[in-house]
């Protein structure tokens, strides 16, 4: 939950006019098992902690940390792989960065951070801005009029415990990476400027949007009351409409008929330009502005179809966690986007599923430009905590954080509430409000949660989940060949559900240590696990109600619940590529499979 009132969720103005600096690189870090750094021994906060970032005045004065003699750490980046002594870390920790200010500052500043797993405070020269928790969403916290000319010391504490009532929880299948693991970037921004700008298409080919301000006064951009419009400006399709900011607006679908859609696996992409300008006279001085590259599509289901610009799509995907392509490490940027998303499209895939949490901006922006379908995913996970007001507090804010970074991108289609929970009234009622948040945000996408399928005999597989009722596309994880069921009974199972719609099967495979071979019969072979692709490829055909696919998963990943020696080493083996990129047989066997669907 962001506590404070100083935290921005989404600011696209980090895109506007004015200057973004970023603050990647070497930053100095203090490992705190204890916490000490934050909180003295009477449990009171630390007067003298290392948010203050003091040096000795004298030769006998004690300050018993140093952040310049301190290890050092590459931001964005996880600790747990950087150094080998805190690959198992759940702590706190403190991280240092120098900045160096020249000049004066004009307008408004803020420190813009991808993501920090999983609660962090952010302090500018020992004084305490804000509170963020949550590992996976981007924010901000100003502090304009705190930089002058000089030295400014920004600490971040960092703390990735699970505890029972956070998103996710106590146990995840897989690694809990602790740091700043995405960018962080010093912005500046005019004093009234555009914090949110977004625009898509919806179901009839309308589009609608809606333009946040920031430090309006007032009614109008410059405070004197007039309304304050934004200019939309559509590339080069002729598209431009001029909107008041704070108020959700439609484009028509006659006017927005001469913009040319973005498909899958045919991109169009478009550069939109927002405008605000200094009063209600259009074409006076240009206040702030932002442009982003957003495609524009309709999706909508149809019975048990999923319906892309009036064309069935068959979802022929792959799952992703968002782990590097190679070394075992958080992913981030653009370089692992596009080798990641490359072995998706060697499979012939025209999805993939962003489990389990947000993935890095870079990835949803390459699926755009790839023409790769998407569904993006809440760490709604194991464990949840369904009965606290404080954990759904903070649920509803990583929805935020979730749909309004990500609702320009064409590629994603879907939002997914949760992945692996259990009905009940608690859980109902809690994923129920993230659906209803994430509609109210954009009506536009499809809500999804990927079912938990439990073991059973029963080759009719009937889906009665309540949480059928409030999606519109029911993601269900099924692992028959593997933890259940044998595969030879795979041919006769029949899938069904109570409520009409889409079925996606989220999640399926089967595990193989990569270069282990033996008779298709020998568990942790990779001819064991193409043999499952085979009988599950199988069964798949032969259902009415199904949409598509995303087996798990497309690589190998860390996980500490995954330990047997010499097959998995603290690694889930499900990948059809090893965790160092190598193919594993059911990789073919899953294109050969995507290749002979049409379309």
């Amino acid at each position: 939950m962001n506590r404070d009132k100083t935290v921005i969720t989404n600011m696209a103005g980090r895109r506007a006019n004015g200057s973004v600096r970023s603050l990647d690189g070497t930053w100095r870090i203090i490992i705190d098992p204890y916490n000490c750094g934050y909180v003295d021994i009477m449990g009171e906060r630390n007067r003298h902690g290392y948010y203050r970032d003091f040096s000795p005045r004298h030769r006998g004065d004690r300050v018993e940390y140093d952040f310049d003699t301190s290890w050092t750490i590459e931001v964005p980046g996880d600790w747990n792989t950087q150094r080998p002594e805190l690959l198992f870390y759940e702590g706190t920790a403190w991280y240092r960065r120098l900045i160096e200010i020249d000049e004066a500052e004009t307008g408004r500043s803020f420190i813009y951070l991808g993501a920090v797993n999983h609660t962090s405070r952010v302090f500018l020269d020992g004084h305490e801005l804000a509170l963020h928790e949550g590992g996976f969403g981007p924010w901000a916290v100003e502090v304009t009029g705190r930089l002058g000319v000089g030295t400014h010391s920004l600490v971040v504490m960092v703390d990735n415990r699970r505890e029972p009532d956070r998103i996710p929880a106590m146990r995840t299948d897989w690694w809990n990476f602790g740091g700043i693991h995405r960018s962080v970037e010093l912005v500046s921004v005019p004093e009234v400027f555009i914090r949110d700008a977004w625009i898509t298409m919806a179901p009839d080919g309308s589009l609608i949007g809606c333009i946040e301000l920031d430090g309006a006064s007032g009614d109008g951009a410059s405070g004197d009351g007039a309304a304050p419009w934004v200019r939309v400006t559509i590339g080069d399709t002729g598209v431009v409409a001029d909107v008041m900011a704070g108020q959700r607006f439609t484009i028509g679908a006659d006017l927005a008929a001469s913009i040319e859609r973005w498909n899958p696996g045919a991109p169009v992409l478009h550069e939109v330009t927002f405008e605000l300008t200094e009063a209600a006279e259009l074409g006076r001085t240009v206040v702030d502005s932002v442009t982003d590259t957003i495609g524009f599509r309709t999706v909508e289901t149809v019975g048990t179809d999923i319906v892309v610009n009036g064309k069935v799509v068959w979802l022929k995907g792959i799952s992703l966690h968002a782990e590097g392509p190679t070394g075992g490490r958080r992913a981030h940027g653009d370089d692992d986007a596009a080798t990641l998303l490359s072995w998706a499209v060697d499979l012939g895939a025209n999805f993939v599923r962003l489990s389990h949490y947000q993935h890095d901006e870079a990835m949803v922006k390459a699926t755009d430009r790839l023409g790769l379908l998407a569904w993006c995913e809440l760490p709604v996970y194991w464990g949840i905590d369904f009965a606290n007001p404080t954990t759904l507090a903070n649920a509803l804010d990583q929805t935020n954080e979730l749909v309004e970074r990500d609702r320009n991108r064409a590629s994603v289609i879907l939002w997914s509430v949760a992945n692996e929970t259990l009905p009940g009234p608690d859980r109902n009622t809690f994923l129920a409000a993230l659906a209803e948040r994430a509609r109210d945000l954009d009506p536009t996408r499809l809500i999804t949660g990927a079912l938990l399928t439990l073991p059973s005999n029963d080759p009719q597989v009937h889906i009665d989940d309540p949480l059928g009722e409030v999606v519109d596309v029911i993601g269900v994880n099924q692992y028959m060949g593997w933890y259940y069921a044998s595969r030879d009974d795979l041919a006769t199972v029949e899938w069904s559900s109570a409520f009409g719609k889409p079925i996606v099967f989220s999640e399926l495979g089967a595990g193989a240590k990569a270069g282990h071979h033996g008779e298709p019969d020998k568990i942790w072979t990779e001819e064991f696990q193409a043999a499952v692709y085979d009988a599950q490829i199988a069964m798949i055909r032969r259902q009415h109600d199904c949409a598509g696919m995303s087996p798990w998963i497309l690589k190998d990943f860390r996980t500490p619940m995954r330990v047997l020696p010499g097959i998995q080493d603290g690694y889930n083996r499900k990948g059809v590529v090893s965790e160092e990129g190598q193919r594993k047989l059911a990789f073919e066997v899953l294109a050969s499979f995507y290749r002979s669907l049409a379309g």
